[in-house]
């Protein structure tokens, strides 16, 4: 009985997860609010900082974090000045934190776990996207994304009805 107890007071701890040393979960919300969750977006939002020798997330106009292994876009929306992203061949499934980059115009979404591209709809400057080996999406919301940028679409091989 004094192990059962020992065991579930040490699980009621707060423990904060991180990955190469970047917090990823803190339990109290003391993540640095101006990073995004994902380590590997991070790193590669990092990157563009330095090549497009700007100071903040806001001054970023173009992101190319092409095989990145990113799986969380949460926080995303910090990069206000975003007009073009590239996530090709990442682990993406969920695209509601895109729906913050109201000047986002060019979108590559090519190879990743994605099913649902209803966030992209409610997306007024978006006019580019790739969505190719996405094929788990399905076919309605294609022809919605499809009816609104026309050729500018590149869909996936194919979409479940």
């Amino acid at each position: 009985m004094y192990l059962s107890m020992l065991f579930i007071g040490a699980c009621s701890q707060l423990f904060t997860v991180a990955v190469n040393d970047q917090a990823v979960y803190d339990p109290t919300g003391r993540l640095i609010l101006s990073e995004v969750v994902d380590a590997d977006l991070q790193g590669c939002i990092n990157l563009a900082m330095r090549q497009q020798n700007v100071q903040r997330e806001t001054q970023v106009t173009v992101l190319s974090c092409a095989n990145s292994e990113i799986q969380s876009l949460e926080r995303i929306g910090q990069l206000t000045q975003l007009r073009f992203l590239d996530l090709a061949n990442n682990k993406i499934s969920n695209l509601t934190p895109l729906e913050e980059l109201q000047l986002l115009g060019g979108l590559n979404l090519s190879n990743n776990q994605i099913s649902n591209i209803g966030p992209l709809l409610n997306m007024p400057s978006l006019s580019t996207v790739s969505l190719m080996g996405n094929n788990g999406i399905s076919c309605a919301q294609l022809n919605l994304l499809k009816n609104r940028l026309g050729d500018n679409l590149t869909p996936p091989e194919s979409c479940r009805n």
